[in-house]
């Protein structure tokens, strides 16, 4: 078990970097957390074995993606200029509009928690240990893979609702495929799981439980989402266009039934994991990836609004019409689509 826990620990490895010898075109920078819920890392490959796809990459832009634990962290990152496209969490958006004071524009879906059908992620304690209800943390070691990213408030958002305050419980940062081997070893009690531990946690029933999902600590959600500086749109918008247009050729690649063979044996060869542990992504065990990469937005608001109702974040932002920018997406998908 311990071995199939370990397995999963490249997934998460940063991979890609610029494209080189390509004349005069923009480097992109991406950042993410996970693959494939965050497919960023995945985009360079499928260029090499589908070029079909893009029309623009390696012409008008490159990609360069950046690898972090968490969404908070990437807030930063953007403020130094060392970032043109974030993956955010509802909360980090909130917090780098309304603490790092950016102009920050939500312009694209990366993974959605939660919707009707699709995965939600799993908050995983010991089938014996001594968590048996939501109240039961208070004491406890809680981990997290970084404060304020979607899966941290969700699960804090959740304790809320029961009575339980950030002071009552002990948090332990780590990267998400930690986790299961810290809770194993009684380092930690309660963790957060993501699709690629699905098929362990499903088949051992005596040794994991799950207290509670994402789903029913916040409803579904728009987990994560793309979010960049409006004068970073502003200064290169054509390109980004471009590159909205090739990004949704590729997600919606990604989701076809026909290129599933495909898409994994591309996963597997980035990854460097067997096929047969990778067959929960682009399917239902997965986290759902809009096809034209559209962000809902009532679900951001929705979520925003009760994180601060409960304290989790320290104040309200109202992200529309201001700090929402759907055009270059709009504009990508009238090229694809022609409406």
């Amino acid at each position: 078990m311990e071995r199939g826990w370990a397995a999963f620990a490249v997934i998460f490895a940063g991979i890609f970097g610029s494209t080189a010898g390509v004349a005069d075109p923009m480097p992109i920078r991406v950042g993410w957390v996970v693959t494939p819920g965050h497919l960023a890392p995945l985009i360079e490959a499928l260029g090499k074995r589908e070029p079909g796809v893009f029309k623009h990459l390696g012409k008008s832009y490159v990609l360069q993606t950046t690898r972090f634990q968490g969404t908070t962290l990437q807030i930063q990152a953007q403020a130094i200029g060392d970032l043109d496209v974030a993956a955010l969490s509802t909360a980090a958006l909130a917090l780098a509009i309304t603490n790092a004071k950016l102009e920050e524009r939500v312009v694209a879906d990366v993974v959605a928690d939660g919707v009707e059908g699709f995965y939600s992620e799993n908050y995983v304690v010991a089938a014996d240990g001594p968590i048996k209800t939501i109240e039961d943390v208070k004491g406890k070691r809680i981990a997290t893979n970084a404060i304020g990213s979607a899966s941290d408030a969700a699960m804090r958002t959740m304790f809320r609702k029961h009575g339980v305050k950030d002071s009552d419980f002990a948090t332990v940062e780590t990267n998400f495929t930690n986790m299961p081997a810290m809770l194993d070893g009684g380092k930690v009690d309660l963790i957060g799981t993501l699709p690629q531990f699905l098929k362990q946690l499903r088949g051992n029933p005596n040794k994991y439980r799950v207290l509670f999902t994402g789903r029913e600590a916040v409803g579904p959600t728009q987990a994560v989402l793309w979010g960049m500086r409006a004068e970073t749109i502003a200064a290169h918008r054509p390109v980004f266009v471009d590159f909205f247009e090739d990004h949704i050729r590729a997600v919606r690649w990604f989701l076809d039934p026909t290129n599933r063979e495909a898409a994994l044996d591309l996963l597997a060869g980035v990854t460097k994991l067997p096929k047969e542990e990778l067959d929960f992504a682009f399917s239902k065990d997965d986290f759902y990836h809009s096809p034209d990469a559209r962000p809902e937005l009532d679900s951001v608001q929705r979520e925003i609004d009760e994180a601060v109702k409960l304290g989790v974040l320290p104040q309200r932002v109202e992200i529309r019409p201001k700090y929402v920018d759907l055009s270059l997406i709009e504009e990508a998908k009238k090229r694809i689509d022609g409406k």
